[in-house]
């Protein structure tokens, strides 16, 4: 998949305010998009603290493993944080050619995509080192959480959207060995960006230059 024109950032943001009880793509963005975007890319703090951490919250870190499940909720290692900015690079890239949306460095319109919170099916390959009891084959609820903020030229917020989805131990696959590491991050990254583009594009960003 083609990279953005734009370098995404990688540097941390705080994340935006969550909708209540956020379930799926959700939007308050209404303003009309005109002119090209620039894209960029960040993580919540919370995620990019569990790269190489448990999450602060004692709540968040979860029971541990049951029933070859494990508790996926830190060390995920930099590496992984990293790969996760550049599927969503690569997701937005690919949909705003679809939809004919146009994206510059230099645009004044833009759009701020952060990854919140992701959670792997099964161990990273940081996780397997700092846990010798887990193997490729614990496996675990996962997804991920993603706002975005569109912001105009000067400064101001036009609305924002956002996607969430997490799998189930009871929708693990009749043959589990087909999931990998991120399967379920990777499904609602690509969700997300199929739904914002059509969202950008719905609001006349499609064909401008």
């Amino acid at each position: 998949m083609r990279k953005l024109t734009p370098i995404l950032a990688t540097a941390l943001a705080l994340s935006l305010p969550a909708f209540a009880n956020a379930n799926g793509f959700d939007s308050n963005l209404a303003s009309t998009i005109t002119g090209p975007i620039k894209v960029e890319v960040v993580v919540s703090e919370d995620l990019a603290h569990r790269a190489e951490n448990l999450p602060k919250k004692l709540s968040d870190r979860g029971s541990g493993r049951l029933n070859g499940s494990f508790s996926n909720n830190g060390h995920y290692g930099q590496k992984d944080i990293d790969r996760l900015v550049e599927e969503m690079n690569a997701e937005l890239a690919d949909d705003f050619e679809k939809y004919g949306i146009a994206s510059s460095e230099s645009a004044p319109t833009l759009l701020r995509v952060t990854l919140e919170m992701a959670k792997p099916n099964r161990p990273t390959f940081n996780q397997l080192s700092e846990d010798v009891s887990l193997s490729f084959q614990s496996f675990g609820i996962g997804g991920a959480e993603i706002t975005a903020e569109v912001i105009g030229a000067g400064g101001e917020s036009l609305g924002t959207m956002e996607y969430d989805y997490y799998s189930s131990l009871a929708n693990r696959p009749i043959a589990p060995n087909a999931v990998g590491t991120w399967t379920d991050a990777d499904r609602s990254i690509s969700r997300f960006s199929k739904k914002a583009s059509k969202k950008l594009a719905a609001l006349g960003a499609a064909g401008n230059s």
